[in-house]
């Protein structure tokens, strides 16, 4: 059974969730990255701690956060969104639902950095967002396993590529946190 293709004869992958998803990986790096060396700069110039928002102590999560699970978590979701296709020779299930785990995930991503930044979290490290936007990452990462293990299931390869187990795990881990 064959991957059905386009009418110039590539085949009919999603690229457009795994291309918005390289673009989130880029946005938030700049901006982990950018949070890191102005919190850099507040420890050597103290006067850069401006208000009761714009603190180190408020900063720290946005940049931590961001750069673990901003960049690489949107890394995460491109690579299996892109590899999940290819090793399964099928179009990834559900374009609305993998869309939905696309800005969902960017949801998640705000709602946790607007916490941090107003002093709404657990004061748990990297466990900082409160009780809700935990759910709606469970919510996000439940999607999200549903349109991986349907593409799993529609393959058109025998095998499951060690790869596709390694993002299931992934997803598992990233839950435990």
């Amino acid at each position: 059974m064959a991957i059905t293709t386009t009418s110039s004869g590539t085949p009919n992958y999603n690229n457009e969730i795994v291309k918005l998803f390289t673009i989130a990986t880029v946005f938030w790096g700049v901006v982990g990255f950018t949070v890191g060396v102005f919190i850099a700069l507040q420890m050597a110039f103290p006067v850069l701690n401006i208000g009761e928002y714009l603190t180190f102590g408020r900063l720290r999560p946005v940049h931590t956060s961001a750069v673990i699970f901003a960049f690489g978590g949107n890394a995460l979701f491109a690579t299996s969104y892109f590899a999940v296709q290819r090793t399964c020779r099928t179009r990834l299930w559900g374009d609305g639902f993998a869309t939905l785990t696309f800005w969902g995930y960017q949801l998640f991503i705000v709602m946790a950095a607007l916490g941090y930044v107003l002093g709404i979290t657990q004061g748990k490290e990297y466990a900082e967002p409160e009780w809700y936007v935990d759910l709606w990452l469970t919510v996000v990462w439940v999607v999200y396993l549903l349109v991986f293990m349907m593409t799993l299931k529609n393959r058109h390869e025998p095998h499951i590529y060690v790869a596709n187990w390694f993002f299931l795990a992934f997803q598992k881990a990233d839950t435990l946190s």
